[in-house]
């Protein structure tokens, strides 16, 4: 039981790190808290936390043993994550050079259901998420052996994610971020393209 607890907590620790970093949840959250304010990018971020626990269970379920079985899916989807992130950096340098429309832009909310369905929509189909959550099922997947602790592995990974998504959410939805943020909307661009 303690190694399946350690192996969970080092998971967590994994999926924290990846969600801190820039990529297409943290868009939709922050475009979301600029254009609508909090309400909507929490609602995102619920969403996000609900595909989030998705894919937990289906890490937990044995999501691994595809990968382990065909090792050379975790290859492929390793350079589409990669050609996908590359495609955002891009994207955000060239908004910040050409001052084209940026990946970060505010958007107005669609109602409470629409942008639970739309944060749920963007992690489901995310390939920077598919490829953490692969890789994660493959140290994961045998340590949840009881409902108990699938359970635990996935409500904490939810609630990780709410925590960091809601977090940007909350950021990007303050006053004076959002000014700063048209103000300084080249640099972010640039930044965010850095960091993809």
């Amino acid at each position: 039981m303690n190694e399946a607890i350690i192996t969970i907590v080092a998971a967590w620790a994994a999926l924290a790190a990846a969600a801190i970093s820039p990529g297409p949840n943290m868009v939709a959250v922050a475009s979301r808290g600029l254009g609508s304010g909090r309400g909507s990018a929490l609602l995102v971020a619920f969403g996000i936390a609900l595909g989030g626990f998705g894919w937990a269970m289906l890490t937990a379920l044995g999501f691994g043993t595809l990968f382990e079985t065909f090792p050379v899916l975790l290859s492929v989807l390793g350079v589409v994550g990669g050609l996908y992130l590359g495609w955002l950096g891009y994207k955000g340098w060239r908004a910040a050079v050409t001052g084209a429309p940026g990946e970060i832009s505010p958007q107005k909310g669609e109602g409470t259901w629409q942008d639970v369905w739309y944060g749920f929509v963007v992690t489901a189909t995310n390939p920077k998420v598919a490829l953490l959550w692969a890789s994660l099922s493959t140290f994961v997947g045998g340590q949840t052996t009881s409902l108990s602790l699938l359970i635990f592995f996935a409500s904490g990974s939810s609630v990780i994610l709410f925590t960091i998504y809601g977090g940007y959410g909350l950021l990007f939805s303050v006053g004076g971020i959002r000014q700063l943020y048209a103000r300084f909307q080249k640099a972010s661009e640039a930044v965010f393209g850095t960091m993809c």
